[in-house]
């Protein structure tokens, strides 16, 4: 009895322990698991219809030699992959949550929207002054470029100003820094150098956000050192490129 244990237990192990080819007479060789479809491989020819699992725990669809956790090689006209959950369509594209579950959504549509600035005085001190609150209809990431234009009606003893920019999400158009100041996404400060106030001085900075169920975009300015920044005092004030602007874009 002992004797039959001992040959059985050696089986088990010699048979764990083995290669497993499915319609194949022989496993490739460093693959636990070989499933020739059509059962016509021969080496590594006609291995299109394959599929093996190596012995570092690869998968190979269409191929024998797995450089990955999951390589497929395609053959022919057929789709490499196809995933059905109900949401695919044309030029649907994969995107995955915090968890890594994927689905099918709507390809983003990139909005590049300009609004020109005209008329803005943000006072030098601890003052947010609204800028621009801009209307968004579809959540998601957006990329919000200040490109500015203008003056400062002062400069510090290193003949210097700067000025706080912030953006907000908002549910609305209202210019209230102490409700939006919960809901800040990216805040970035801006020195300029002068030799004398009211010196023009111009600089594109961007600023980002994600929008969820908000309705508004707000952008805006605090003056932190030198004197009030001015826009709108130029030669030409009908002339929107001597004008600051707001170009907002979805991504």
């Amino acid at each position: 009895m002992r004797i039959y244990f001992s040959i059985l237990f050696i089986l088990i192990v010699h048979f764990l322990q083995a290669q497993v080819g499915i319609n194949t007479q022989s496993a490739y060789a460093n693959t636990l698991l070989h499933i020739d479809a059509k059962g016509n491989t021969s080496g590594t020819t006609n291995s299109s219809d394959d599929v093996v699992i190596d012995a570092s725990g690869n998968i190979g669809i269409g191929t024998l030699l797995p450089k990955a956790k999951v390589d497929i090689v395609k053959d022919g006209t057929a789709s490499l992959m196809r995933i059905e959950d109900g949401k695919q369509a044309a030029n649907k594209v994969l995107v995955s949550d915090n968890s890594g579950n994927a689905s099918w959504v709507s390809m983003p549509s990139t909005m590049g929207v300009t609004y020109n600035l005209t008329n803005l005085k943000a006072t030098y001190g601890s003052t947010y002054t609204l800028v621009r609150a801009i209307p968004v209809s579809t959540p998601g990431f957006y990329q919000v470029v200040i490109r500015w234009w203008g003056k400062s009606s002062g400069v510090n003893g290193n003949r210097s100003t700067a000025a706080m920019f912030a953006l907000s999400t908002s549910a609305n158009a209202s210019n209230n820094w102490t409700a939006d100041q919960t809901n800040q996404k990216d805040v970035y400060e801006k020195y300029i150098y002068m030799d004398a106030a009211l010196e023009t001085f111009c600089f594109a900075l961007p600023l980002s956000a994600k929008v969820t169920t908000e309705a508004y975009l707000k952008v805006y300015i605090r003056v932190s050192v030198g004197g009030s920044w001015l826009v709108g005092d130029n030669p030409d004030p009908s002339n929107s490129n001597w004008q600051p602007s707001i170009v907002v874009y979805r991504i």
